[in-house]
């Protein structure tokens, strides 16, 4: 089964914070963004060219306006940033079956909840017990109705690397370099419309 890498996550504690941050960095504001009722989260996102497929960055954080009803997810609530901090949390690999890709890697690995948003409806492989990253078994996310990327426009930011210190338990497509199998190691290179290399 070959599988696509769907979008990339950074958490930080201050979302506003955070985006403000990465604006500066990238030379680019988010597209988008909302929250996430269940797991009392929100985030914003940045559209990423590739040689392969266009996908995008998410940065996500703790939402205070609002009560989770389960475990935040990404381990947001294991996860300590300082002030305006982001981090590399999460790779988020997609499929046109999860039914089938969660039966791959491990049925008892996951559990898969369905998620809405406005027009956008997905189901998401959460891992369960405690949140590894990075870990071998990727979340996994099937969208059932529109995608984030739908008519978004390219930001000019280029995602030119992806480090991983596992090989992965499935047939993934990367769409940039991507260095596996590498002890302790994991991150992502975005060149930003200037030429500059963010390294997270």
């Amino acid at each position: 089964m070959k599988l696509t890498l769907d979008h990339l996550v950074l958490g930080t504690a201050d979302l506003a914070r955070g985006a403000a941050q990465l604006t500066e960095w990238f030379g680019a504001a988010p597209f988008g963004g909302g929250e996430h009722d269940l797991f009392a989260t929100h985030n914003k996102l940045w559209r990423l060219e590739a040689s392969g497929y266009p996908l995008y960055l998410e940065l996500i954080a703790p939402n205070p306006a609002a009560t989770p009803k389960r475990a935040r997810w990404f381990g947001l609530d294991d996860f300590t940033f300082e002030s305006d901090e982001v981090g590399y949390i999460g790779l988020v690999v997609r499929t046109d079956d999860i039914a089938q890709a969660t039966q791959k890697l491990g049925a008892d690995q996951y559990e898969v909840v369905s998620l809405a948003r406005g027009a956008l409806t997905w189901q998401f492989g959460l891992q369960v017990g405690p949140y590894r990253f990075p870990s071998p078994t990727p979340n996994l996310i099937e969208w059932t109705k529109g995608h984030p990327l739908d008519n978004v426009i390219s930001q000019g930011l280029t995602l030119t690397q992806v480090s991983w210190p596992h090989d992965l338990a499935l047939d993934l497509d990367w769409p940039c370099s991507q260095q596996g199998n590498l002890p302790d190691n994991s991150g992502l290179q975005i060149r930003n419309s200037i030429g500059q290399t963010i390294q997270f």
